[in-house]
C-alpha cells in the first residue's frame, strides 16, 4: 500500500513536470515572436499587425492573395446556415476547389478557428503564409488543416491564406460536427 502512494506520487509529480515544461516551452516560443511585451500588449500589438497586414495586401494586391472578379467561389452549409468564401488564385485554392463537394467534421480550435481536413494534402508550393482576419479561409500545410477564422491569426509558418468570408461570416463561430462544402457555380 505505501509503494502504491509512492508511486502515485511519483507519477503525479512527473505528470506535473512534462506539463510546466510545455507550458515553459510555449511561452518562451511567444515571446520570441511577440518580444517582450506583456500578455495584454502582445494580443494587442498581434491584432493590429493582422489588421495592418490585410490592409496592405488589399492595397498592394501580394502575390497569390489579390482576389480577381473570376475568383472561385465556395459555399460551406452548417446548422442550416450557410457561409460564402472568395478564393484567391493559387495552386493552393485551386487544389482544394478540386476537392469539392466534401462532407467534413469541423472541430474548433483555439480561440479563434474551425478546422477540418479534406481528403488529399493541399498544393502550396506557390503560395505565401500570410496572417489571417475574422473571416479568411487558410491551410495550415503542417496538420493538412484548412482553417476558417472567426478571429484573427498573426502570420504564422505554414499558415497559407486561401481566401475570405464574402457573406456569413458571423457563422463561423457557431460551425459544429458535420458541414458540407461546395462550388458556387457563377
Amino acid at each position: 500500500m505505501k509503494h502504491r502512494k509512492v508511486w502515485q506520487m511519483l507519477l503525479t509529480i512527473l505528470l506535473m513536470g512534462i506539463m510546466f515544461a510545455g507550458c515553459a516551452s510555449a511561452g518562451t516560443k511567444a515571446a520570441n515572436q511577440n518580444g517582450s511585451a506583456s500578455a495584454p500588449q502582445k494580443s494587442e500589438e498581434a491584432s493590429g499587425a493582422v489588421k495592418k497586414e490585410a490592409a496592405e495586401k488589399k492595397e498592394n494586391g501580394e502575390k497569390g492573395t489579390a482576389m480577381s472578379d473570376t475568383s472561385l467561389k465556395i459555399k460551406v452549409v452548417a446548422n442550416g446556415k450557410e457561409i460564402v468564401f472568395a478564393l484567391n488564385d493559387t495552386s493552393l485554392s485551386r487544389s482544394f476547389y478540386a476537392q469539392l463537394p466534401l462532407t467534413v467534421d469541423v472541430e474548433n480550435y483555439s480561440n479563434n478557428e474551425k478546422t477540418f481536413q479534406p481528403p488529399k494534402k493541399l498544393d502550396c508550393s506557390k503560395a505565401q503564409e500570410g496572417a489571417c482576419p475574422v473571416g479568411a479561409i487558410a491551410y495550415f500545410s503542417p496538420w493538412n488543416n484548412v482553417c476558417l477564422y472567426y478571429g484573427d491569426a498573426p502570420r504564422y509558418s505554414g499558415l497559407y491564406v486561401m481566401g475570405k468570408a464574402v457573406s456569413g461570416t458571423e457563422q463561423i463561430r457557431n460551425i459544429t460536427g458535420k458541414v458540407k462544402i461546395e462550388a458556387v457555380r457563377q
